[in-house]
C-alpha cells in the first residue's frame, strides 16, 4: 500500500512543499515543488486571504497529482526573525526505574517553568538528563533512581503568528502535526550523523531571517535568529545595477551561473556581482555582530564539524570562501544521506520541506506502533 507524507516550508519568498511516498517494500520517493509567496513579512501575515488561497491551491495540486481523496495531516516549518531560544531546567520524582512517561513528564515540567508571555513553544530538545543528581545520561529510560532532572532547549515564536497559522490550516480542514523552525528541521535530517555528534555549527540566510545554531551529541544546543535576509542584499543590488526589483527577480538565477546581459546593453561579470554581495554581507554581518557571536559559540562548544550552510542564497551563490574567511571556520554543505534528491540544488532548496515530510513519516510509525500495542493489550485482556 502506497503511503504519502507531506511537509511544507513556509518561506517569506516561496512556499516549498515536499511529498514523500513510501512504496510497498519500504522504498521512498520524494516529489518537490514551490510557489511564490508574498503573503507575510517577517513575523506578520499581511494578507491572510491570499495565503489561504495559495495553500488551498497547493493541497489541491497535491491531491490531484497523487490521487489522494483527503489530506489529513502535514508537518510545517518556517523561520522567523523573532524566535526566542533558551535552556530550561525541570525535574520529576519517579519510582524504581525511569520510564518513557517519566521523560515526557520532566520535559513538560521544564516547559511549564518557562512562564512565557505571548509566546508559543514550537520545539523542545532535551540536552541533558541527570538521575539522582549524579548519573548523567543521554537516554535515561531504564535507569534506577528516584529523581530525574533535565535541561531542555526550547524555541518559541510569537503566539499571534502561531495562532493565525493554525487558524488558516483549521479552515482548510488540515491538521498540523508539528510546527518547527526550518533551519532546525533541515539540519536534523541533512547534517551527517557524525557532524551532529561531534559538534557542528549551522547557518542559514533566508529571505528575511538569518539563523545561527549548533548541533552537538546529536541534539540542538544553540539557536539564534537575526532580523536580516537576502532581500536586503537584492535591494542593494538593484540600486548598484541601476535596475528595478522586477529585473533583479528575473535575473536571480541567471547571473549567478554565467555572464549575463542586463537591459541588453551592459554585460556584467558574475565575479563583479559576487564581490558586491560579499562586501554588503560583511557590512550587514558586522552590524549584527555575527563574527563575535560565532566566536562566543566556539568558546562554549567544540566545533570540529565546522559550519554547515543551508538555504539557496548561501549555497548557490558561491560564497564559501567569503564565509570561511569571515567566520574563520571550515565551511560545508548539507548531506543527502537518505539519497532522496536528484541534484544538490534540490537538496539545498527543499531540505526543510523534505525534512518535515520525513519527520511526519517517523511520527506516523510511532503512532501506529502505539496503537498496535494498545490493541494487543485490549485483545489480551478480553481474551481471558
Amino acid at each position: 500500500m502506497r503511503k504519502f507524507y507531506i511537509g511544507l516550508d513556509l518561506g517569506h519568498y516561496e512556499i516549498k512543499f515536499s511529498v514523500l511516498e513510501e512504496i510497498e517494500g519500504g522504498d521512498l520517493a520524494l516529489y518537490n515543488s514551490y510557489v511564490k509567496n508574498e503573503s507575510f513579512y517577517k513575523s506578520e501575515i499581511i494578507d491572510q486571504n491570499s495565503l489561504t488561497a495559495i495553500l488551498e491551491n497547493i493541497f489541491k495540486q497535491i491531491s490531484e497529482t497523487f490521487q489522494l481523496k483527503r489530506i489529513d495531516k502535514i508537518n510545517l516549518s518556517f523561520n522567523l526573525p523573532n524566535f526566542n531560544s533558551f535552556l530550561q531546567k525541570g525535574h520529576v520524582i519517579f519510582e524504581n526505574n525511569v520510564t518513557k512517561n517519566d521523560v515526557e513528564r520532566v520535559i513538560k515540567n521544564a516547559k511549564n517553568f518557562a512562564l512565557l508571555s505571548n509566546q508559543e513553544i514550537i520545539l523542545e530538545e532535551p540536552v541533558k538528563f541527570i538521575i539522582d543528581g549524579i548519573q548523567e545520561a543521554r537516554d535515561p529510560v531504564g535507569f534506577y533512581g528516584r529523581r530525574l532532572d533535565a535541561e531542555v532547549f526550547l524555541i518559541s515564536c510569537s503566539q499571534t503568528f502561531f495562532n493565525k497559522i493554525k487558524e488558516i490550516f483549521k479552515n482548510l480542514g488540515i491538521e498540523i502535526n508539528k510546527i518547527l523552525p526550518s533551519t532546525y528541521i533541515s539540519a536534523k535530517y541533512f547534517l551527517s550523523k557524525k557532524d551532529k555528534e561531534i559538534g557542528t555549527g549551522i547557518f542559514e540566510v533566508g529571505d528575511s531571517t538569518t539563523i545561527l545554531g549548533v548541533f552537538s551529541e546529536g541534539r540542538l544546543c544553540y539557536f539564534k535568529s537575526f532580523d536580516f535576509g537576502s532581500r536586503y542584499i537584492f535591494e542593494d543590488l538593484a540600486i548598484y545595477l541601476k535596475v528595478d526589483l522586477d529585473e533583479i527577480e528575473n535575473l536571480k538565477t541567471e547571473f549567478f551561473k554565467k555572464e549575463t546581459e542586463l537591459r541588453k546593453t551592459k554585460k556584467l561579470k558574475k565575479t563583479n556581482i559576487t564581490k558586491f554581495i560579499e562586501k554588503k554581507l560583511k557590512e550587514y554581518f558586522d552590524d549584527l555582530k555575527l563574527k563575535e557571536a560565532f566566536k562566543d559559540i566556539k568558546k562554549q562548544f567544540k566545533l570540529p564539524g565546522g559550519l554547515v550552510i543551508f538555504g539557496p542564497f548561501l549555497c548557490n551563490m558561491e560564497l564559501e570562501n567569503f564565509l570561511k574567511s569571515y567566520f574563520e571556520s571550515q565551511i560545508k554543505f548539507p548531506k543527502d544521506e537518505l539519497k532522496l534528491f536528484d541534484t544538490e540544488e534540490e537538496l539545498v532548496k527543499f531540505s526543510a520541506s523534505a525534512g518535515s515530510a520525513i519527520l511526519l513519516k517517523e511520527l506516523s510509525y510511532e503512532e501506529e506502533n502505539l496503537l498496535t500495542k494498545i490493541k494487543n493489550i485490549f485483545n489480551t485482556f478480553f481474551s481471558r
